[in-house]
């Protein structure tokens, strides 16, 4: 007869050990691809879905692993659409020593079509040496006017009926108080009983 135990241990330790497995192969790639002197990382911090004309931030990080003294770098972003066109550009020099970081402001432009488009950064060395490439995704969301309408109408319609199911449930649960005298009165009926 199989003991429930042992097969419970065996399927514990196995998991145990893929998930091990898993965590030192995902540990060796992420130790290979950082093997770059200059690293370049960039986050959106407004989240990663804005319309036409919406401005947003981006914090750029930069780290320099050999740490031999401060180098200037050459930082470029750019917002690159479907087709690989470039829409935005920035460029900027800044100085590393262990770790830089700076923020990045964008604005997108009016009749930028919905999609999905690509925020890259690159760091490279004054002498045009490229280091550490970095992208990060996020979409173009288009909302017409009619659209934008219906939106606020369906808001404003859920928050009246918010107030009013919140304005019925405040007089139901004021009826519902209790006096003590009352209290006293139902507790002495049910002790009889």
């Amino acid at each position: 007869m199989i003991n429930r135990k042992h097969v419970c241990f065996r399927f514990f330790v196995v998991i145990l050990f893929v998930t091990m497995l898993i965590l030192c192969t995902a540990t060796i790639d992420v130790k290979a691809a950082s093997e770059a002197p200059l690293s370049i990382s960039i986050s959106l911090v407004e989240g990663d879905t804005f319309g036409p004309g919406n401005s947003f931030h981006s914090i750029v990080e930069i780290r320099n692993r050999e740490a031999q003294g401060r180098v200037d770098v050459i930082v470029m972003c750019q917002i690159v659409d479907p087709a690989g066109n470039i829409i935005l550009s920035s460029r900027e020099t800044v100085a590393v020593e262990t770790v830089s970081s700076f923020i990045q402001d964008f604005t997108l432009p009016t009749g930028i079509k919905e999609g999905k488009y690509l925020l890259m950064a690159n760091v490279s060395t004054l002498n045009g040496s490229k280091w550490s490439e970095v992208s990060r995704s996020f979409t173009v969301v288009v909302v017409s006017a009619d659209e934008q309408s219906v939106i606020e109408y369906v808001m404003v319609g859920a928050f009246i009926f918010a107030g009013v199911l919140w304005f019925y449930e405040h007089r139901r649960i004021s009826k519902l108080k209790v006096s003590d005298k009352d209290l006293n009165k139902f507790i002495e009926e049910q002790k009889k009983k």
